[in-house]
């Protein structure tokens, strides 16, 4: 059974190990090599995950005591935004991605309108994991360019 928690400092380790395993897998054929890389040096650094559990919202998925998947929020511009959404590749499509998904929708503050996230716009399996659970495209989004690499989605409250 799939428990989603409220990750703790101690859970740095195991949320940067998602991170790790999953980035390249969700990313190949879809980013170069470089941003790869990159993108795991930035965001997934020991100081960078502990920042998000610290200052964020970063809530964990849970099988028999294991962490499988990983969901972080933060703020920008006033906007509360899914930053990170990600589950190890051997245990997609069973339920964890959804769970975290409900947990972060239930985690935000009460009275929150939307929940935004970026996603890549060739990442069709993200776009139509999204869409199906009701994202769509935003009303207004936070003043950050995306460039044509990035899309905005919103799912109203």
């Amino acid at each position: 059974m799939i428990a989603v928690r409220r990750a703790v400092v101690a859970d740095v380790d195991a949320v940067r190990q998602i991170g790790l395993t999953t980035w390249p897998v969700a990313y190949a054929g879809l980013a170069s090599p470089e941003f790869i890389a990159d993108g795991l040096a930035q965001w997934w650094s020991p100081e960078a995950v502990e920042r998000g559990i610290r200052t964020g919202i970063t809530l964990v998925a849970e099988e028999n005591g294991v962490l499988i998947g990983m969901a972080g929020l933060g703020q920008n511009d006033g906007f509360w935004v899914l930053w990170k959404l990600y589950v190890l590749p051997g245990q997609q499509g069973k339920g964890a991605g959804k769970a975290l998904l409900d947990a972060a929708v239930k985690a935000l503050p009460a009275g929150t309108p939307e929940l935004l996230l970026d996603v890549m716009v060739d990442n069709t399996k993200a776009i139509g994991f999204y869409e199906a659970y009701g994202f769509g495209a935003p009303l207004t989004t936070p003043d950050r360019e995306l460039g044509d690499e990035l899309m905005w989605m919103r799912l109203g409250l």
